[in-house]
């Protein structure tokens, strides 16, 4: 009889590419020593593709919505995120309603289900807008800001300088209590060199201040001893200070910090690398050159990176993506608000009544025609309808209030229309991608690739987070729409949606 080691190795390898990258795919490895090295072919192959399928801009999406029936994580948005384990670690975040949260749950990306490990230890305060990153098998918690309290009033929202570290092994919180320590932080963005955990910028408190300011100072911990130590970092320029920047781990020398935010309608979209030079301990800025900027995204600090090889993926919304007015033949003068604007404003007519703005008279006999819905077609646009009723109704007509109340109630519903298919036209958002391949040359520079194609992603969001996985990114969260709705508490546009990126699986 035939079996499975009779088809081609390319055969048996593209059968496991539909195979879940994690636990069902390191499953495959038992099986045999034949098998064993199909698999690591298969992973390398699907590295290779995801990388491919950045630089062409194209990419598949998969997106999870939560179920009812089963326990899922609450809606969310500025929240921490890290990848260990075949499985993405979820801490805090916030919503709409003056809430923060301090649960950590955990997403199995084999089975594509939450779970909420009932963790022993202490645990940290509800906060939003801290960092979770991984070091061995451990995550190291660390910042954060929550809501202030509502009495008394007037109060600054409250900052922390916390640091806690979660044993997966364990399920077990501990707090690390330190004598030397940063002030209390929210925004600042974090990586690891070699065992040492690298903090820049972000909102900081300092003791002596009742606001919180803006911050551009570098903090090292040492992940093995945990101990504290400001950075004097020297260099001819130095960054602004910021929060809401994204920063990647370039090779064990270098860190490379984007974009951010440094207030009301400043937003940065500049490169630093911030140099280790080991031989003596020293550190160092160096301006990184920004090229193809016509290609880059409008906002890069609400919306974090991640890197990918030598690229960052970046999401934001489409620049060719557009909503459009209703166009003219979908405009009708009976319930069309312009035109009757416009015409109200540019041919007023004299009032013919007494009766008209409070004043005391008798309504005049003036004839309307007994009016009926313009037809429409299968789209809902309007037809040209020639066939009118010429019926008349006089005001003191039975039927003059029944006809007006017609209208009202067929404008109102022509509105709601209009505003659902305004709703379902929302942005997208879109892939933009940076270059890394020439940021640690002599005189650094990083390039934005210009879009091949515009693959269409998941609706507009902010202020989600972005990890990879195994051979794709994992986006969850956020804040749909561009955040201006965000005090609406009936229908909050927060979301606990998870939408997978991966590449397209080629056929033979």
């Amino acid at each position: 009889m035939a079996s499975i080691y009779d088809l081609p190795d390319e055969i048996v390898e593209y059968i496991l590419f539909f195979v879940s990258p994690y636990d069902d795919l390191h499953s495959c490895m038992s099986v045999s020593k034949q098998w064993r090295k199909y698999v690591k072919n298969v992973v390398k192959i699907r590295k290779r593709n995801l990388n491919k399928s950045i630089a062409n801009f194209d990419v598949k999406w998969n997106t999870y919505e939560p179920s009812e029936d089963n326990r899922c994580i609450g809606r969310r948005y500025s929240h921490a995120a890290s990848f260990l384990d075949n499985s993405m670690y979820i801490f805090g975040g916030c919503t709409c309603s003056m809430t923060t949260f301090n649960d950590l749950w955990k997403y199995d990306l084999s089975k594509r289900e939450w779970i909420r490990p009932l963790a022993t230890g202490t645990y940290p305060s509800p906060k939003a807008c801290s960092s979770l990153v991984k070091y061995s098998n451990k995550l190291v918690l660390f910042g954060g800001w929550t809501y202030p309290p509502s009495y008394p009033l007037y109060q600054s929202c409250h900052l922390f300088n916390e640091l806690h570290v979660y044993d997966i092994q364990n399920n077990h919180w501990n707090v690390v209590e330190t004598s030397v320590k940063p002030p209390p932080m929210a925004g600042h963005s974090i990586s690891v060199i070699d065992n040492n955990m690298i903090v820049f910028g972000g909102l900081a408190k300092n003791e002596d201040l009742v606001e919180c300011q803006k911050s551009c100072d570098v903090w090292k911990l040492n992940l093995d001893d945990w101990t504290w130590i400001k950075l004097v970092v020297h260099g001819p320029q130095t960054p602004n200070a910021r929060f809401g920047q994204t920063q990647v781990v370039l090779n064990s020398e270098n860190i490379l910090i984007l974009g951010g935010s440094g207030g009301i309608h400043v937003d940065y979209s500049d490169a630093w690398i911030l140099n280790w030079f080991k031989e003596n301990n020293t550190w160092k800025w160096i301006k990184v050159e920004v090229r193809g900027r016509a290609n880059q995204p409008k906002n890069i600090w609400g919306n974090p990176g991640c890197k990918v090889d030598n690229k960052v993926v970046f999401l934001n919304r489409l620049q060719t993506d557009t909503i459009f007015p209703l166009n003219s033949s979908r405009s009708h003068p009976e319930y069309s608000r312009e035109n009757t604007q416009a015409s109200s404003s540019s041919n007023k007519q004299p009032d013919l009544d007494d009766n008209v703005n409070g004043k005391w008279g008798t309504l005049r006999d003036i004839a309307i025609p007994l009016w009926k819905p313009p037809k429409e077609d299968a789209e809902g646009d309007m037809v040209e309808d020639n066939d009118s009723n010429l019926q008349r109704i006089l005001p003191n007509d039975k039927l003059f209030r029944a006809e007006l109340n017609r209208r009202k109630i067929y404008y109102k519903q022509r509105q709601s229309e209009a505003k659902r298919k305004q709703n379902r036209s929302k942005h997208c958002l879109g892939l933009y991608v940076l270059d890394l391949e020439h940021a640690t040359d002599d005189k650094p520079y990083v390039t934005w690739l210009t879009p091949k194609n515009f693959n269409k992603g998941p609706q507009e969001t902010i202020l989600y987070t972005l990890v990879e996985g195994n051979s794709e990114l994992i986006m969850f969260g956020g804040i749909e729409s561009d955040g201006a709705n965000i005090g609406i508490v009936n229908n909050p546009p927060i979301t606990n949606s998870i939408h997978i990126m991966s590449c397209n699986i080629d056929v033979i």
